[in-house]
C-alpha cells in the first residue's frame, strides 16, 4: 500500500510538472508572440505596410514560428510609383507562409542577452519588384552596409548555425501592364549561419559560423528574353575568399532560329555554358558594402560558347557598341580582376546569310585566353589591359592574338597583332563558301603575320600571308553549281602565291573604316580580312605600292609649292 502511495504521488507530482510547463509554454508563447508582434508592427518602414496573420512559440523545442507573413507596399505609395511620383523606380514586397526560429537558446539569451538559434527555415519565400519602368533621377546616396561597424543596443551577441530555404521565388513585375517579365525556378537549399563578434560596446563585426557557404541546383528562367541561367553548384570558402561555381550554362528556352528569328534586327543568340568557373581572393565583404567587386583572378576551364546571328534580319542603327577598355573607363562601380584565364574551352560562331542555303561557320577550338589587369579604378587603369590567345582556327590551324588595350583617359587607341600557323586552305571552306561563295580547291598557308592599331573609327596596320598554289570555284547565289566565267577570272587574275615569281614577298597594309553600329569583333576582323584582300588580289594595296604612292603625292606637292612660290 505504502508502494502504491508512493507511486501515485510519483505520477501526481509528474503531471503536475507536465501540466506546469504546458501552462508556462502557453503563458510564455502568448507572452512572446504578442511582444514580437508588437515590436515587428511598430517598425513603420517607410511606404511598407508588415502584418503576420500567427505567431507562435514553442517551450519544448525552444522554436518561435510565424505564419503568413506579408511585407508590402501601401495602397498609396503603389499609385504614386505608377505615377512616376515616388522618388524612385520601384518597391518591393515580400510573403513568407512560414518562418521558423528553431533551437533558440533561452539561457545565454536571458542572462548575457545572446541570441543563439540553431536553425532558421523559411518556407515559401516569394520576393517581388514592382516597377515603372521608368528612370527616376535620385540626389540621395545609398548608404552601404557597414559588416565590421554593425550596431545593436539590444543584444550583447548572436549566431545563427544554419538556415534552410524552401520553394524561393523571384519575380520582376511591371506595374503598368501587371505582367511578370521574369520569374525563376522555386529553389531548395540550406547556407550555414554567421555570428556577430563583439568589437566594442553595442558594435559587431558580422563572421560566418563556418569555413564555407554552399549553394546547389540554381535555376532562374527568364521567359521575357526566353533565356534560362543555372548552376549545379557554387561554394564560397571564407577562410580562403575563394568562390566556386560548377556547370554554369546560359542558355535559350526555345530553338535558336526560332529566338533569332522573332528579333527585329540580327541580334545575336547565346548557348553558353562553363563546366568550372573559380574566383580567388574575392573580397565578399566590399562586395556586400557595395564597395565594388575586387578579386585577385577568375578561372575558368572547359567553356563552350555557341553564337548565331541571323543576317538576314537588318542592322540597328542606332547601335554604338563601346570597346571593352572604353566600358571599363565608364564604368561606375569600382572593378579590379588581376588576372582573367580561360582554358580548354571552344567557341562556335554562325551566320544566317541573305541568298545562301548553308551557315558560315568559324570555330575556335582548344581556346585558351589570359586578360590581365581588369579594371575601373583610375590608379590602376595607368596600366593597360593585355589579352593573350591562342586557339586551333577551325580546329585545325595554330592561332595566337595580343592585345592591349590602354585604360588612361582620353585614350581610345588600341593595338592588336596575330599569326596563323601552317594549314591547307581548304580548312576555311565553311567560312568562305557562305560568306563569299567560293570554294577553295587547292592552296596551303605556310604562315601569316599581321599587327594594327584601331581606335572608334579607324585601323590600319600590315600583314605578311605566305602562300602557295592557290585555286578556287566561284558558286552562283543559292546554289552549289559552278559560276566557269567567275572561277576562271579568279584563278587567272589573283596571285596564286606569295612570295611569287620574283621571289619577293608581298607585304600587304590593312585599312578600314569602322562601321559605327558595328562592335569590337568587326573591325578585328574586318581590318585582318582587308591585309588578307590585299594580298591576294592583283590590285590589292601593299607596303611597297603604298610608299611609291606616298612618294609621288609628296612629289606633286613639292610641285605645286614651287609653282606657288
Amino acid at each position: 500500500m505504502v508502494f502504491k502511495k508512493k507511486y501515485k504521488i510519483a505520477v501526481g507530482i509528474i503531471l503536475g510538472l507536465a501540466l506546469l510547463v504546458l501552462l508556462a509554454s502557453v503563458v510564455v508563447s502568448r507572452i512572446v508572440s504578442s511582444k514580437v508582434t508588437d515590436l515587428l508592427k511598430q517598425q513603420n518602414i517607410e511606404n511598407l505596410h508588415l502584418s503576420i496573420e500567427r505567431t507562435k512559440f514553442s517551450l519544448f523545442d525552444r522554436s518561435l514560428v510565424f505564419s503568413e507573413i506579408h511585407l508590402g507596399p501601401t495602397d498609396s505609395s503603389m499609385v504614386k510609383l505608377k505615377n512616376n511620383e515616388l522618388g524612385k523606380q520601384s518597391l518591393q514586397k515580400l510573403s513568407i507562409s512560414r518562418l521558423k526560429l528553431r533551437g533558440i537558446q533561452l539561457s545565454p539569451l536571458l542572462f548575457n542577452k545572446e541570441l543563439r538559434i540553431n536553425k532558421i527555415i523559411i518556407d515559401d519565400p516569394l520576393y517581388q519588384q514592382i516597377s515603372n519602368g521608368k528612370k527616376q533621377a535620385s540626389n540621395t546616396k545609398k548608404e552601404s552596409i557597414e559588416l565590421d561597424s554593425i550596431h545593436l543596443e539590444l543584444l550583447e551577441g548572436f549566431q545563427l548555425d544554419l538556415v534552410k530555404i524552401t520553394n524561393l521565388k523571384v519575380q520582376l513585375i511591371d506595374i503598368n501592364t501587371n505582367k511578370i517579365t521574369f520569374e525563376n525556378q522555386p529553389l531548395n537549399f540550406e547556407v550555414t549561419g554567421f555570428k556577430l563578434e563583439e568589437l566594442s560596446e553595442n558594435y559587431f563585426k558580422l563572421l560566418p559560423v563556418s569555413e564555407s557557404f554552399e549553394m546547389t541546383r540554381i535555376k532562374v528562367d527568364f521567359p521575357n528574353i526566353k533565356y534560362s541561367f543555372s548552376i549545379d553548384a557554387l561554394k564560397y570558402y571564407f577562410g580562403e575568399d575563394h568562390l566556386q561555381i560548377n556547370n554554369l550554362k546560359y542558355k535559350p528556352l526555345v530553338n535558336k532560329l526560332t529566338l533569332a528569328n522573332s528579333y527585329i534586327y540580327n541580334t545575336e543568340v547565346y548557348d553558353i555554358s562553363i563546366k568550372d568557373l573559380k574566383i580567388y581572393n574575392f573580397d565578399l565583404e566590399k562586395a556586400f558594402e557595395k564597395k565594388g567587386l575586387f578579386m585577385d583572378s577568375i578561372k575558368m576551364s572547359k567553356m563552350s560558347v555557341e553564337i548565331f546571328k541571323d543576317k538576314r534580319k537588318p542592322f540597328d542603327l542606332n547601335k554604338r557598341p563601346k570597346f571593352p577598355h572604353q566600358l571599363l573607363k565608364e564604368m561606375k562601380m569600382p572593378l579590379l580582376i588581376h588576372k582573367v584565364s580561360l582554358e580548354k574551352s571552344e567557341l562556335v560562331y554562325e551566320e544566317k546569310l541573305e541568298n545562301r542555303d548553308i551557315l558560315m561557320k568559324a570555330t575556335l577550338k582548344d581556346l585558351n585566353i589570359n586578360i590581365f589587369n581588369v579594371s575601373s579604378i583610375k590608379k590602376y587603369r595607368e596600366v593597360p589591359m593585355k589579352i593573350d590567345l591562342s586557339s586551333k582556327f577551325m580546329g585545325k590551324a595554330d592561332l595566337h592574338i595580343d592585345m592591349l588595350l590602354p585604360l588612361t583617359d582620353n585614350q581610345d587607341t588600341f593595338y592588336f597583332s596575330g599569326y596563323l600557323g601552317p594549314s591547307s586552305m581548304t580548312f576555311y571552306d565553311s567560312a568562305i563558301i557562305p560568306a563569299l561563295g567560293l570554294k577553295v580547291l587547292n592552296g596551303r598557308i605556310k604562315s601569316l603575320y599581321f599587327q594594327a592599331t584601331a581606335d572608334n573609327y579607324t585601323s590600319q596596320g600590315t600583314m605578311k600571308l605566305e602562300y602557295y598554289d592557290l585555286e578556287a570555284e566561284v558558286f552562283k547565289p543559292k546554289k552549289t553549281e559552278k559560276n566557269g566565267f567567275l572561277s576562271w577570272s579568279v584563278n587567272n587574275l589573283i596571285h596564286k602565291s606569295n612570295p611569287g615569281n620574283n621571289g619577293e614577298l608581298r607585304e600587304a597594309t590593312m585599312k578600314f573604316d569602322r562601321v559605327l553600329y558595328k562592335g569590337f569583333g568587326n573591325i578585328l576582323w574586318k581590318t585582318v580580312q582587308n591585309g588578307i584582300v590585299n594580298t591576294i588580289a592583283p590590285f590589292g594595296m601593299t607596303t611597297e605600292k603604298e610608299a611609291k604612292k606616298k612618294k609621288r603625292q609628296l612629289k606633286r606637292e613639292k610641285r605645286r609649292q614651287k609653282k606657288n612660290n
